[in-house]
């Protein structure tokens, strides 16, 4: 029958060994020579050499001795989005003047996409923009090719009684 060795490893870095139980091998994670538990590991206050190199530095990039591994300062108050005002002022401006207010939207909402936020007022700006732009093109639109009917009404009622109908291409109007 094929014998059978089993390994136990223990947090302090030794290993015992089902046949030879009383050996203490290497530890498969590089750490020799590791104080085992209950031994003097030095005292609490006493600095010790550090594995990573240099005194106080920690593997993770920190510098300073108080630090714990991960632990980041306190950053203060969360980064200003860059592009909120001028998002705000782009809505407002796309509800009273659209095509600046819709501008101003775009721009607005493109800084703070490019610092990695967000932005409803931007957002909602370049949509009302939009629509309040398009309804503005079309009004302007139809005005302009409403205009030549409207000359020509004004023409035919020239020097007629206000109330008084004229024929315009076939069609009855009131004057004005």
């Amino acid at each position: 029958m094929p014998e059978i060795t089993v390994t136990v490893h223990h947090a302090s870095g030794s290993s015992m060994s089902d046949n030879n139980p009383g050996s203490q091998g290497n530890s498969p994670y590089g750490q020799q020579n590791q104080p085992q538990y209950g031994q003097n590991a030095g005292s609490y206050g006493q600095q010790n050499p550090s594995p990573y190199g240099q005194q106080g530095q920690s593997p993770y990039g920190q510098q300073g001795g108080n630090n714990y591994p991960g632990q980041q300062g306190y950053q203060g108050q969360p980064a200003e989005n860059p592009g909120r005002t001028l998002g705000i002022v782009g809505f407002i401006l796309a509800i009273l003047i659209a095509p600046v207010g819709l501008i101003i939207s775009i721009v607005a909402f493109v800084k703070s996409r490019k610092a990695g936020m967000g932005n409803g007022f931007a957002l909602a700006g370049i949509i009302i923009g939009v629509l309040f732009t398009i309804g503005l093109i079309l009004i302007i639109g139809l005005v302009a090719a409403a205009a030549p009917l409207i000359q020509e009404v004004a023409t035919a009622c020239e020097g007629v009684a206000s109330g008084e109908t004229v024929t315009v291409q076939g069609q009855t109007i009131t004057c004005p």
